[in-house]
């Protein structure tokens, strides 16, 4: 996150997008962590404190800071975490660093370190230089560590039963914090797969389901319906004259046309009915369990809300009206059905619009 990494032909218009994204990542990666960080560094300052390490308990001490600072900003200023966390793992090094200097490599305080790893590689926000000199330099310590630390003398000199439980308290801290990061980034996919899905199944300017999604349903619907030889109605509504109101008033009243008779048809059905976006101006309407009268009777109330609702735009009133065409399933598959549904909106379109019509 050291900078937002922007694809060439990006939009200008995007950049709010990226920026949230990468704040949203970042605020779910300091969740992830923010209890293993606070409890491994609050517990590091006062047990060096209880020593009379000053040096390290000056470290931890801010090292704690830092991170209670990182939560402040999540609350106040979330916009801000994205540059911010980004030198988490530098804090970390410097810690392990003067740890390693003053402890000796054998405390293991340079394991904490590894954690810091999976969050930089697995950031799409992060360029991959980034990623690689952090890597490279992670390496580097561990060598140091491990070859040139092998008969060095750290400052402060203490048993190596006292080193030895360091050693292992960092091992479980290391382990911990591992843990912590996995865990956040595992909410971070599930967060990505739920707006995928969503994304997928969603038509972006109504907010209601999209063509695919209602297939899906009907399907499983059909299915259950001749199985159990109950009814199953489909609704084809399509508004009336569209053409002329994008023509007239403009194509931003026209989506403003479709959101809101979206929304009027939504609210006007019952809980267990579904109405998805067909394509264009054509909404389909899934009854389960409603036979060709009760069907007739959703129908006529959705056209009646959506006739009397004076929909305006930039001060302009714009009548609109649906044609709605009502099939109930029948020994044939429910595309069967949606041909009779179709053919009876043609009869309706040719009766004058504004009208129900059977199948």
């Amino acid at each position: 996150m050291l900078r937002l990494l922007i694809p060439t032909g990006l939009k200008e218009d995007d950049l709010g997008s990226h920026s949230l994204a990468a704040s949203r990542e970042a605020l779910q990666l300091l969740n992830g962590i923010k209890p293993f960080s606070i409890a491994i560094n609050a517990t590091f300052a006062i047990l060096f404190l209880f020593l009379s390490v000053w040096p390290l308990a000056f470290i931890y001490i801010l090292g704690l800071s830092y991170h209670l600072w990182l939560n402040y900003c999540a609350q106040i200023h979330p916009e801000q975490l994205p540059p911010i966390i980004q030198w988490s793992w530098l804090v970390v090094f410097i810690q392990s660093l003067f740890a390693v200097l003053i402890l000796g490599s054998d405390a293991g305080f340079q394991y904490y370190l590894l954690a810091t790893i999976p969050p930089s590689f697995a950031s799409v926000f992060k360029p991959l230089f980034y990623k690689l000199l952090q890597a490279v330099i992670i390496i580097v310590f561990f060598l140091i560590c491990d070859i040139w630390f092998i008969d060095y003398e750290p400052y402060y000199l203490h048993s190596e039963e006292l080193i030895s439980v360091f050693r292992h308290i960092n091992v479980l801290g290391a382990c911990a914090l591992l843990a912590g990061v996995s865990y956040a980034y595992s909410q971070i996919v599930m967060s990505a797969v739920t707006a995928l899905r969503s994304v997928a199944n969603t038509d972006e300017l109504t907010g209601l389901i999209n063509r695919r999604s209602l297939t899906a349903l009907i399907n499983r619907e059909a299915a259950r319906a001749l199985r159990t030889q109950a009814p199953m109605s489909l609704v084809l509504c399509d508004i009336d004259y569209f053409k002329r109101i994008n023509d007239t008033y403009g194509h931003a009243a026209g989506d403003h046309v479709l959101t809101n008779v979206a929304n009027l048809l939504q609210g006007a059905l019952r809980e267990y009915d579904v109405v998805a976006r067909w394509g264009g101006e054509e909404f389909l309407l899934l009854l389960p369990n409603t036979d060709m009268i009760e069907a007739l009777k959703v129908a006529e109330r959705l056209r009646e809300v959506v006739a009397c609702s004076h929909l305006s735009f930039e001060a302009q009133t714009i009548p609109v009206t649906m044609t709605l065409g009502v099939a109930v399933l029948g020994d044939e598959n429910w595309h069967g059905t949606l041909a009779r549904a179709d053919e009876a909106l043609y009869r309706g379109k040719n009766q004058g619009r504004n009208c129900v019509v059977q199948a």
